[in-house]
């Protein structure tokens, strides 16, 4: 438990000072491009997010697997057959995306081929990160992770002073730091891994593929709906009400942080979690650790968002996105509350139970179809936002704390 306590603070004060570079990043694009932009700019980010939602379920496989086989030789072996089927996956991505072209130009108002061009590239390339960073993560090496992921948002933050503020390049110079920042950090991945890259290749325990599989389906669904509660609204702002999305997109950077800032903390529950589970054991103090820790992080986070919005924001991203404020103070509390059932979510996934996705699912759902029907003002949307994170965390602990109970 001490251990477990020590990482958790570790990783705290690690990613969040990676977190706050990335904010970092997020004033100088704001500051740097047109508030039109600045929406587009952030819409392209949450739909190639959306895209990639599907091959969330890849991290949780490779943590968990990675916990099972222990040794590095089956582990390499791990990590070269997911390449393998991700290099396909990112081929018929890259297709896919030329096909689909003209049509995203429409749906999300661009007028240039290259902003798109670029994020496709992006999220192709982007694929292979989540291969190598749960292989760390199940091996335990969350410390190293932090470090990368902070070191990364430097890195994003330099090239974007480079890119946007000096050479101007606009939305695409802003796109092409987040291409670069991957290049770089799957390299230091790969020399983190060395040791297991030097390793013979070994076979993997027979039927595992097939456990896979049965185990993919529910993180699957997990992992796509998760996406789309985090990021649907972003997108469809654009699409609904693209005038208004540079504001819409202000409040949404600034309130995940009521997300993010907690959210660190499941890197390390979820392989305590998997490691009791494979023990046959459970642990509940674990979760509730986490949750309380959640709340006081990201209640902490919506509070101050609620008693200062027009303050933070026209201190961070100048008088011109003043009219965040209102949104800010709705969206910080919806993802504090999905910060929340997050860490359900997690605990629940290391443990295979899968209940909670019907909630997960009804409430997206619900997201969607309001805001589908109901999207006059940007501050429509944001508190059909908050009504469906509110059901979703509602149903989610409730059904979870029952599910104990009869257990």
């Amino acid at each position: 438990m001490v251990r477990f306590l020590q990482t958790n603070f570790l990783v705290v004060i690690i990613l969040n000072s990676g977190n706050l570079f990335n904010y970092l990043f997020q004033l100088i694009v704001a500051r740097s491009l047109p508030t039109a932009d600045f929406g587009i700019f952030n819409a392209l980010n949450s739909f190639n997010m959306i895209v990639q939602a599907p091959l969330g379920v890849i991290p949780f496989i490779i943590t968990r697997y990675t916990v099972r086989l222990s040794a590095l030789e089956p582990v390499k072996m791990l990590i070269w057959k997911f390449s393998q089927g991700l290099l396909l996956i990112g081929i018929a991505l890259l297709i896919i995306g030329s096909l689909t072209l003209s049509w995203l130009k429409a749906y999300l108002h661009i007028t240039s081929n290259l902003p798109i061009l670029i994020t496709i590239i992006t999220a192709v390339v982007s694929l292979f990160v989540p291969i190598l960073s749960a292989t760390l993560q199940g091996l335990h090496r969350v410390i190293a992770l932090s470090w990368v992921g902070s070191g990364s948002t430097m890195i994003r933050v330099i090239l974007a002073l480079i890119l946007v503020t000096w050479l101007g390049w606009g939305i695409n110079g802003a796109l092409l730091t987040g291409l670069i920042t991957i290049i770089v950090t799957l390299g230091i991945y790969l020399w983190l891994l060395r040791d297991v890259l030097k390793q013979p290749l070994a076979p993997l325990p027979p039927g595992i593929f097939r456990e896979m599989a049965r185990y993919a389906v529910p993180v699957a669904i997990f992992t796509i709906f998760n996406s789309y509660a985090n990021n649907i609204d972003l997108v469809l702002v654009q699409h609904y009400l693209p005038e208004d999305s540079g504001y819409y997109a202000t409040a949404t950077i600034l309130g995940k942080i009521a997300f993010f800032v907690p959210s660190v903390l499941v890197i390390v529950l979820f392989p305590e979690a998997a490691k009791n589970q494979e023990e046959g054991e459970e642990n509940p103090r674990f979760l509730w650790l986490t949750l309380w820790a959640t709340a006081l992080l990201g209640g902490g986070v919506a509070l101050l968002f609620n008693l200062f919005p027009e303050m933070i924001i026209s201190l961070l991203f100048g008088k011109q996105y003043i009219e965040s404020a209102p949104l800010l103070q709705i969206i910080s509390i919806a993802m504090a509350l999905l910060a929340l059932s997050n860490v359900i979510f997690t605990y629940n996934l290391a443990h295979f139970r899968y209940g909670f996705l019907w909630f997960l699912a009804g409430g997206v759902g619900l997201l969607y179809s309001l805001i589908h029907f109901f999207h006059d003002t940007p501050l429509i949307i944001a508190q059909i936002l908050l009504l469906s994170t509110s059901l979703i965390f509602i149903g989610t602990l409730g059904w979870h704390v029952v599910s104990c109970r009869v257990k």
